[in-house]
């Protein structure tokens, strides 16, 4: 995750700017003891230690046997994974300092990480008896604390009771929604991070939030709006713009994702993964030379890339361009001969070609490297059924099936194999499994098989019977 500075104030980022001069300058920082906890702070959520080093390097020095510079130091040592460590700090300086609640945390949070949680359960039960002002930031970052070892249920409780105190509390609703959306329980989610909205509007990670859920649900049209807001509110979450775009390609909105994949390479600069994502569109919408710009301009960018390749094989498979096609795939295959996809394209334009022994050997090396590939058995048993070698496609055809028996069409397949084998019987049950999934198979049944409208077996064939 891109450590996000927003919730620090000007004057608190203009401190660390302040430390990174007197760095810089090699001149000998200055701060009391509060001002370099802020400055550790910054750094720790940044994930940034050899910054944190350098902030209890001067602190540390200037400020000895400082219970919250020590609790500084204990933090960087669990954030390094060195727990005991960190723990022996802690308990050294709560011998300074007994009562101070940010080094009863930081020692709940270590025993957490090391599986001690009866103990860090009673640390923190401890922490609440002590009066504090601050109630509610306490009982959050208990609450996060929990949350970060996937001890849930224990994080909405204390999160709710910072609730109860405080309903207006922005961080802790927006910490129990993200709990309730680690455990899927996405209405709760999106319910409480709307009462973040309440007091909030302007929440771009609210939205984003939001926008994310509805996404990860596959309800792409809902999700769309809560990304534009988050983009509306403030331009620079790009982020929330190309999600925007991706939930409009998803939602079928092939003309409209186009529109915003194109501000977004305006914004963001030249992307070939906004340029793939906008002749995916294109070959959605069938319109295939601009399909193939647009993967040429993303190829211009990342020439190594065998994905785009492979759609320009594609792309020019539509426009029935099959010697371009072939080239394309084979660029890909060259670069990356075990991707078991490619081998499939391959000998699909060798089907085009009519080559179908080429095909053959294709879809075989495509097997090869993934014997899933249910896509690859089909088409060698169809291959085999248009050259009425019907014993050999049933015998693919019954490999897919064993993979993958609600492959679209293999039922009808198996139905057509069957009856040209004189298996009327097995033929009418597959036939009838086919109609249910689709109401047009009967009639593609028909057209192969003509002579099934008098057979015995198929005269007075109803899918409902």
């Amino acid at each position: 995750m891109v450590f996000d500075d927003s919730s620090y104030s000007e004057e608190e980022k203009e401190l660390v700017k302040r430390f990174e001069h007197c760095l810089s300058e090699g001149e000998t920082c200055y701060f009391d003891e509060d001002e370099y906890v802020m400055i550790f702070d910054y750094y720790i959520d940044n994930e940034d230690n050899k910054s944190c080093e350098k902030v209890l390097q001067f602190a540390e020095a200037q400020h000895l046997l400082s219970a919250d510079i020590m609790d500084c130091r204990a933090r960087l040592l669990a954030a390094e994974g060195a727990f005991d460590k960190a723990l022996s700090v802690v308990e050294d300086a709560l011998k300074i300092d007994n009562r101070n609640i940010d080094l009863r945390l930081t020692k709940g949070k270590i025993l957490l990480h090391t599986n001690k949680k009866d103990k860090a359960e009673s640390v923190f039960k401890s922490i609440i008896q002590i009066e504090d002002s601050d109630l509610d930031a306490t009982l959050i970052e208990i609450g996060v604390a929990y949350r970060t070892v996937n001890m849930f249920a224990l994080a909405k409780n204390y999160l709710s009771e910072a609730i109860r105190l405080n309903k207006e509390n922005e961080e802790a609703l927006s910490e129990l929604a993200l709990v309730y959306e680690l455990c899927d329980e996405n209405d709760m989610a999106i319910q409480t991070y709307e009462k973040v909205l309440d007091i909030n509007p302007y929440s771009t990670q609210t939205w984003i939030a939001i926008g994310n859920i509805y996404f990860n649900l596959e309800e792409y049209e809902k999700a769309i709006e809560p990304y534009d807001y988050a983009y509306t509110i403030d331009a620079q979450q790009t982020s929330a713009l190309l999600q925007k775009g991706n939930s409009l390609f998803c939602a079928n909105k092939f003309e409209e994702a186009i529109e915003v994949y194109e501000e977004y390479n305006d914004l963001m600069g030249e992307n070939a993964e906004c340029y793939v994502n906008i002749g995916d569109c294109y070959e959605n919408l069938e319109q295939y030379q601009e399909a193939i710009n647009a993967y040429e301009r993303a190829l211009n960018l990342n020439a190594d890339n065998t994905n785009v390749m492979a759609n320009l094989c594609v792309a020019n498979i539509d426009l029935e361009n099959y010697d371009i096609a072939l080239k394309w795939i084979n660029d890909a295959l060259e670069k990356d001969p075990e991707k078991s996809l490619y081998h499939l394209f391959k000998a699909e334009v060798f089907i085009n070609l009519n080559q179908k022994d080429k095909a053959i050997a294709s879809y075989k090396e495509s097997i090869r490297l993934d014997e899933t590939q249910t896509t690859a058995y089909i088409a060698i048993g169809n291959i085999y059924f248009d050259n009425q070698n019907y014993t050999t496609a049933k015998m693919y055809l019954d490999k897919a099936y064993s993979i993958n028996p609600d492959a679209e069409d293999l039922k009808l397949f198996l139905a057509l194999t069957h009856y040209k084998l004189g298996n009327f019987e097995k033929a009418k049950s597959l036939l009838k499994q086919a109609c249910t999934e689709n109401d047009n198979s009967l009639n593609v049944f028909y057209e192969i098989c003509p002579e099934a409208k008098v057979n015995s077996f198929f005269k007075s064939f109803s899918p409902l019977k």
